[in-house]
């Protein structure tokens, strides 16, 4: 038998494993939603994100204290699982409190006292010429043995802020693809441009980010549109939804009520898009998904993150994880569970 067999076996499903991760986060919010740490299907994801905490100096806050029940229960029942459990430090409104914490000696309390495996360091609206900062951050956090990953907007311009940049210890760099539609705009564009985010990911592995570690954030919810009659139309504002947001399982709640929405997918997004008589909603279905699972898959990239996993819909036939799984771990046995 070949000596080195064994080791090829093992780098081969180290590899596989690095390129085939399925994210999900947990949001503090989703508790307004009833969804709970029992509602996730742990064998359907590899990794869970729980967000948000807040630094302080030296500690973690989490935003919402009433959560902390839940978060618990999360970290107990993922490692039941042998699910990866990170949270997630930072976000949009958080960039000056990142600066000035002392990340280290926080994480490591926080770590030590919830047992959680690892960190994400989200950048929020970071720019160009704070993304080294954070990176070396991360990097120096990483040095102290530390599980790091690191998310920041999936925009084209921030790539060429990572050349020359050692991320060979960071975990994961996702790419936050979502919210690229919004009300303020004149005209309805797509939540998030599947097509336009492939070709962003290729330039931040072009720019040198390992490809097995690039990671893209996709949403699951849409965005509605009032009085809009479909993708490059005007409009009149936010629609359904709160603040004209609907999660993907309450859009196909509304499909199911035979609405009269008429449902097409934009070729040249790769997204989808509903039009009925008052609003229009450009979401991510089925085959925006599985376009950019695909993408992943043939280009080696890290694996796929759902933000956030409460507003997947349960059935395996319209779940978006499953979906999302299909393509990247098509091991696992997705079929509904009888009762």
């Amino acid at each position: 038998m070949n000596k080195f067999l064994p080791f090829f076996v093992l780098l081969c499903a180290g590899t596989l494993f690095a390129q085939n991760r399925v994210i999900a986060y947990f949001p503090h919010w989703a508790q307004y939603s009833q969804f709970t740490p029992k509602d996730v299907r742990y064998n359907f994801v590899t990794d869970i994100r729980y967000g948000y905490l807040t630094p302080s100096g030296s500690d973690l806050l989490f935003a919402d204290e009433s959560d902390k029940e839940n978060f618990l229960a999360l970290v107990s029942q993922a490692k039941a699982a042998n699910v990866k459990l990170s949270v997630a430090v930072g976000g949009i409104g958080s960039e000056a409190a990142m600066k000035e914490a002392n990340l280290e000696e926080a994480v490591k309390k926080f770590q030590k006292e919830y047992g959680v495996d690892a960190f994400e360091l989200d950048g929020g609206a970071i720019s160009a010429e704070d993304l080294p900062k954070l990176l070396k951050q991360a990097a120096d956090l990483a040095n102290s043995g530390i599980g790091i990953s690191i998310a920041v907007p999936g925009i084209e311009s921030l790539a060429g802020a990572v050349s020359g940049v050692d991320l060979s210890k960071i975990d994961n760099f996702s790419l936050w693809f979502t919210d690229d539609a919004s009300a303020n705009d004149p005209q309805v564009k797509p939540n998030s441009n599947t097509e336009a985010n492939i070709k962003i990911l290729a330039a931040f592995a072009s720019a040198g980010v390992p490809k097995n570690k690039l990671v893209p954030i996709i949403p699951f919810y849409g965005r509605t549109f009032y009085k809009a009659n479909g993708l490059g139309s005007a409009h009149q504002g936010a629609g359904s939804g709160n603040d004209g947001v609907l999660q993907y399982k309450e859009i196909m709640e509304k499909f199911n009520k035979k609405e009269a929405y008429k449902v097409s997918f934009d070729e040249s997004s790769k997204s989808e898009v509903a039009v009925s008589e008052n609003e229009t909603i450009v979401f991510n279905g089925i085959p925006s998904v599985k376009a950019i699972a695909e993408a992943v898959k043939s280009n080696g990239y890290g694996g796929i993150a759902a933000f956030d996993i409460s507003g997947d819909h349960k059935e395996p036939i319209i779940s978006l994880l499953v979906t999302i799984g299909q393509v990247l771990r098509p091991e696992i046995d997705y079929k509904k569970k009888k009762k």
